[in-house]
């Protein structure tokens, strides 16, 4: 019998999913824009266990776009915003909140579970773009337990999608750049035509922030999770992979899959 708060996700999945839904830990690493939204959609789908890690406290600047931040929340842990967000939708979840978000030290006792949490399913993978050796560290832990991580990185009106399976390369080989940085013209092939070029340059040069909004947010959350329940009612494998990709702008009305390019060549930057 499927809870009436979640009856109405019937008809998209079916009764057996959602009890599949309810014992699937998810494990969102970052949730400002993106993993916010992700974890938030997370708990109305059903999902039962979910793991929110992240460090990071809401400032006015996230106001644009980041799902729990309002007047009120201005100073406060975006993990106990965004927790009480989930569990005032789905009461039952059980939930776990790690205040010093992913780091070297706990990723593995955080992948785990704990002694009323499984291990994780699944990983969201949404650390700010400065927090590189978190996410090198965080994928080699889900490589290591068999555990498949995906990015949804937001830009503009759109997001690039990215899921790494267990036998995915290397995060560091993939996407670090020698000086530490993400290699962002690699990781987002594609750019919107609207975007300022001045703003891209200081983005990818490691001077300014991802110009961005709430639509390249909520895009990219959906994304991930769209593709998360892929992996729950269809299988792992299912899921678009490395070295596969799916890009979205709903301004451009482009959709793109295609597949990466190894490193070794000058990677396409594609207007949308």
């Amino acid at each position: 019998m499927v809870e009436p708060r979640f009856e109405r996700n019937l008809g998209v999945v079916s009764a057996e999913v959602m009890a599949r839904l309810a014992r699937t830990h998810v494990l969102v690493a970052g949730v400002g824009g993106a993993g916010g939204q992700c974890a938030v959609d997370l708990a109305r789908l059903g999902v039962g266990c979910l793991t929110l890690a992240d460090f990071d406290t809401y400032e006015v600047h996230n106001m644009n776009r980041q799902v729990g931040c309002f007047e009120s929340t201005l100073g406060a842990a975006k993990v106990d915003v965004v927790g009480r967000m989930c569990l005032d939708i789905h009461p039952d979840l059980r939930l776990r909140r790690v205040h010093e978000g992913i780091t070297e030290d706990n990723v593995t006792d955080v992948l785990g579970g704990t002694q009323v949490l499984p291990p994780v399913d699944y990983v969201v993978e949404v650390i700010d773009i400065a927090g590189a050796r978190a996410k090198q560290a965080l994928h080699k832990a889900c490589r290591e337990r068999g555990v498949p991580a995906m990015t949804g990185l937001m830009l503009g009106f759109g997001a690039a999608l990215h899921v790494f399976q267990p036998d995915a390369p290397l995060y560091e080989e993939l996407y670090i750049l020698p000086d530490g940085r993400v290699d962002l013209p690699a990781i987002i092939p594609h750019l919107g035509d609207y975007l300022h070029q001045a703003a891209m340059e200081a983005c990818f040069a490691g001077k300014g922030p991802a110009p961005t909004c709430v639509v390249g947010a909520t895009t990219a959350a959906g994304m991930m999770v769209s593709e998360l329940m892929r992996g729950v009612m269809l299988g792992a494998h299912t899921m678009v992979s490395w070295p596969e990709y799916l890009y979205v702008d709903l301004f451009d009305h482009r959709y793109v899959k295609a597949r990466a390019r190894p490193r070794t060549e000058e990677p396409a930057r594609q207007p949308a």
